[in-house]
């Protein structure tokens, strides 16, 4: 197995049994808290696909120089929402994430629900090792049908 980019099946799973939250205000559920969403950053040894159920520490980028274990939390800055022509797609969207007194490399990343048992999300490859020498930053694509990093058509 290597590096596969995708949404992971058992997010898939998730999101109809409404294990997953991305709103603040989902009158689907009694608690009205948005879920706490990490992404955390692996070395080209991780095997994370679609098979991918939770975080997991193994081949994940070293604690120390700018990186800490489990990653940083995410700000979904595009709730789901909606769109196109016609408008068929639900999509939502997170800020970038920015590591500062970065000195570290990483091949790949996942974004996982660290409020229900650290589920995963997603998986997103580098296409390479990349390294940082000052700042580290995973740019999420601009919000939008097509372009959202989660959407379900």
């Amino acid at each position: 197995m290597a590096i596969i980019q995708t949404i992971t099946n058992s997010f898939k799973t998730d999101v109809l049994s409404g294990g997953m939250n991305f709103n603040i205000v989902n009158r689907a559920l009694t608690l009205n808290t948005q879920d706490v969403f990490k992404i955390a950053l692996y070395t080209s040894l991780a095997e994370l696909d679609a098979t991918t159920t939770a975080y997991t520490a193994l081949n994940e980028v070293a604690n120390g120089s700018g990186y800490t274990t489990s990653g940083l939390t995410l700000t979904v800055s595009q709730v789901p929402t909606t769109g196109g022509t016609p408008t068929t797609t639900a999509y939502l969207n997170f800020a970038n994430a920015v590591w500062t007194s970065a000195s570290f490399s990483a091949a790949s990343a996942l974004i996982y629900n660290s409020s229900n048992a650290n589920r995963s999300v997603a998986i997103l490859s580098f296409g390479g090792t990349k390294k940082a020498t000052t700042t580290f930053t995973v740019q999420f694509p601009p919000s939008g049908v097509g372009s959202s990093i989660v959407q379900i058509a």
